[in-house]
């Protein structure tokens, strides 16, 4: 399979890392929607230039390697109305049960553990370390950060952002577009479109 990863920033150096590790799976570059990045070398790969350049690439399917959810979520709502493929990126030390579900466009990076019955959706991050528990249920365009813990049965809204090392204690719901912040600990619900820090976990916002 030939993939291109849209976004070339930090975050798109892991997903492509992943992406390579891979068996089966090229890489042959980036896509970035940043003009000064354009005819650049990224990673020894070039960057063709604005992610709707795909179509002129003779790739199987792109690979969202955005890290700011909101920013992601529209480019892959753009690019979808143009048919673009996602491809889900699992690396090889990553360790997802036969029995979870994971959606298009999604990357499983190095050391994340995704356990039985969990159902994550469409252009998820579950980054280095994270693990998702049994019976989660993740939304679409989420990034659960770095060391980040779902107990059993959480649920996580559309577009939040888990911060590093936070904790999430079982069947508890996360709302659409919340930010928890690094190290939280969070021991309710979290209501729509509200950023909670701490241990435990209180709202700031």
């Amino acid at each position: 399979m030939r993939v291109a990863i849209l976004g070339a920033g930090g975050h798109g150096k892991v997903v492509a890392d992943a992406a390579m590790a891979v068996p089966g799976t090229m890489v042959v570059g980036f896509l970035d929607d940043d003009p000064a990045l354009a005819g650049k070398m990224f990673m020894g790969l070039p960057v063709f230039g604005a992610v709707p350049l795909w179509q002129d690439l003779a790739i199987d399917a792109v690979v969202p390697a955005i890290g700011n959810n909101r920013r992601r979520r529209e480019v892959v709502i753009r690019e979808r109305a143009r048919n673009v493929a996602l491809a889900t990126i699992v690396h090889p030390a990553a360790v997802v049960s036969r029995r979870a579900n994971v959606g298009s466009g999604t990357a499983v990076l190095a050391g994340a553990i995704i356990n039985a019955d969990a159902q994550v959706g469409e252009n998820v991050i579950i980054n280095t370390g994270a693990i998702v528990e049994h019976d989660c249920a993740i939304e679409s365009h989420v990034h659960i950060a770095p060391g980040c813990c779902l107990a059993g049965a959480a649920r996580v809204g559309e577009g939040s952002f888990l911060g590093i090392g936070c904790r999430i204690l079982p069947g508890l719901k996360i709302g659409r577009w919340c930010i928890v912040g690094a190290g939280a600990v969070v021991i309710r619900d979290v209501e729509d479109n509200t950023t909670v820090a701490g241990v435990p976990a209180k709202v700031l916002r």
